[in-house]
């Protein structure tokens, strides 16, 4: 038995159906819009950093700026960062890792705070749908089924109540 060979428009549209599948269900737009949001919340928390956080913390710590903070793998001594970097050396900016830990720690608990927030709406929620849900129905003494309170024949069971 020989298998029909599909053309490249068969190839094409079937792909094309495929991919629009996939690309429109929920979860896929889901994850988009919360790539943008997480990307949002990136530049608004670097800038947290770089803008409010830094400026103070360097003033405690007795003007340290961590973005250039620095050490040069190799015996040469350089003034700044950006001196070491055009001469070709090693360099490790330690203090870009501090900035990028900050920002981390950050991102997490705003994070942490916004998920907690959602998760205590949501349980809320849950609870009164519960609460308005056991507010119009009973148990059905035979089949013990939901029912709506003012039943007076089970649909489950059929039993008069």
């Amino acid at each position: 038995m020989k298998k029909k060979r599909k053309t490249i428009k068969e190839k094409i549209e079937g792909f094309a159906e495929r991919f629009k599948d996939f690309a429109f269900k929920g979860s896929v737009i889901d994850i988009a819009i919360g790539m943008i949001i997480g990307s949002a919340i990136t530049s608004v928390v670097e800038s947290l950093i770089k803008d409010i956080i830094n400026p103070p913390l360097a003033k405690l710590l007795s003007g340290i700026d961590f973005s250039h903070r620095y050490f040069v793998l190799g015996q040469n001594h350089y003034e700044s960062l950006e001196a070491a970097q055009e001469a070709g050396e090693i360099v490790f900016t330690y203090g870009n890792f501090i900035d990028a830990l900050i920002s981390f720690l950050i991102t997490s608990f705003t994070l942490f705070i916004i998920i907690s927030w959602i998760s205590k709406l949501s349980k809320k929620h849950k609870k009164d749908e519960q609460e308005k849900h056991e507010n119009t129905t009973k148990k059905c003494p035979f089949c013990k089924s939901s029912i709506d309170k003012d039943a007076k024949k089970c649909p489950f069971c059929t039993s008069e109540i």
